[in-house]
C-alpha cells in the first residue's frame, strides 16, 4: 500500500471510522438534492487526523466511492472512484453498512435516485452535457456463498435503475427530445421533424429506441437509451437484441448512456459494436429442460 501521508503511516482503524462517516453525512446530503461544500468537509477533518494533507483525504473519498460501486451502491459525484486502497476500508464500510441499515430506505427514497419528472432541455447544446465514456467501469462484486454466510444481498441500483420501466421512459424522453434540439440547431429542422421515438412508436424489442439522422449525410442513427440516476462508473444492462443490433449495424448504432438524471444529466456515446467497445459479463441463465 503506498504511503499516503507526511508521516508514512497507513490510515489507522479511527481515521478510516471517521473518514467513512463524514463521506456518508456527505452522501446523505448530496442524494436529498441540497447542495453543501465538500472542502469545508475536508478542512474539518484535518485536526482530526493524523497529518493528512487535504489531497490524500480526497483520495481517501475516491476510494470510498470505489468501495461503494463494488456494493452496487451510490457514490458522490466529483469524488471519481479510485480502487487501490486498504483491505481495512472495505471492511469499516461494510460495518457502516451494516450497523446503518436504515441507509437502504434513504437511499431507495432519494429524489435524486428516483426521478419522476421529465428533465427539461435547459443546456442548448448536446456537446455541454456530453463527456468522454470512462475509461473503466466498475462491476459490483457479488456475494461470497450467500446460502452459507445467510447475509442477504443489497440493493443493487444499477440493477434496479434497469428495471425501472418509469425512469427508462423518462430518459428517452429525454433523448429524444434532445436530438429534435440537436437537429434544428444544426439548421435541419426538416430531419428533426422526423426523429422518432421507435420504441413508443413500434414497441420494445427492435434492439434501438430512438431514430435518429445525422446532419450533414442525412443517414440513419439508431440511438439506444440507458439512464440511470446514479453516476458515470456503474455498469449497465443490454437485451440481446441491443447487442445483435450493434453489431449488425455498427456505423449507425449509437448507445446514449444518461447518467446523473435525477439532478444534471449528463451522457457518455458508444458508436459501434457493444461487443468491440464493452467487456460482456452474463448475469442471467435461461434454464430448459
Amino acid at each position: 500500500m503506498p504511503k499516503e501521508s507526511k508521516t508514512g503511516e497507513v490510515w489507522s482503524e479511527q481515521e478510516v471510522k471517521l473518514i467513512i462517516t463524514d463521506y456518508f453525512e456527505m452522501l446523505d446530503i448530496e442524494l436529498k438534492d441540497v447542495k453543501y461544500n465538500k472542502s469545508a468537509h475536508r478542512r474539518s477533518l484535518l485536526p482530526k487526523l493524523s497529518g493528512r494533507s487535504e489531497g490524500s483525504i480526497e483520495r481517501k473519498h475516491q476510494n470510498i466511492s470505489a468501495v461503494l460501486i463494488k456494493l452496487g451502491l451510490p457514490y458522490i459525484d466529483g469524488y471519481k472512484p479510485m480502487d487501490k486502497y486498504q483491505a481495512l476500508l472495505e471492511n469499516e464500510v461494510e460495518k457502516y453498512l451494516n450497523n446503518h441499515p436504515d441507509l437502504m430506505d434513504s437511499f431507495e427514497n432519494s429524489p435524486v435516485l428516483n426521478p419522476t419528472q421529465p428533465q427539461k432541455l435547459i443546456i442548448p447544446d448536446l456537446k455541454d452535457i456530453k463527456e468522454d465514456p470512462p475509461q473503466k467501469m466498475f462491476t459490483p462484486k457479488p456475494s461470497v456463498k450467500p446460502w452459507l454466510s445467510r447475509k442477504g444481498i443489497r440493493i443493487n441500483f444499477a440493477e434496479r435503475d434497469a428495471m425501472n420501466r418509469k425512469l427508462g421512459n423518462l430518459g428517452e424522453k429525454f433523448v429524444f427530445e434532445l436530438e429534435q434540439h440537436r437537429l434544428k440547431l444544426a439548421g435541419r429542422d426538416d430531419l428533426a421533424q422526423k426523429v422518432v421515438w421507435a420504441s413508443k412508436e413500434h414497441g420494445d424489442g427492435l434492439g434501438f429506441d430512438i431514430l435518429s439522422f445525422d446532419e450533414n449525410t442525412e443517414s440513419e442513427r439508431m440511438l439506444e437509451v440507458k439512464s440511470t440516476g446514479l453516476g458515470k462508473y456503474f455498469p449497465f444492462f443490454l437485451t440481446q437484441n441491443e447487442l445483435l443490433c450493434s453489431e449488425d449495424i455498427p456505423d449507425q448504432f449509437h448507445l446514449y448512456r444518461v447518467f446523473d438524471f435525477g439532478r444534471s444529466p449528463r451522457i457518455f456515446i458508444l458508436n459501434g459494436s457493444l461487443r468491440s467497445l464493452c467487456k460482456l459479463d452474463p448475469v442471467l441463465y435461461r434454464a430448459t429442460l
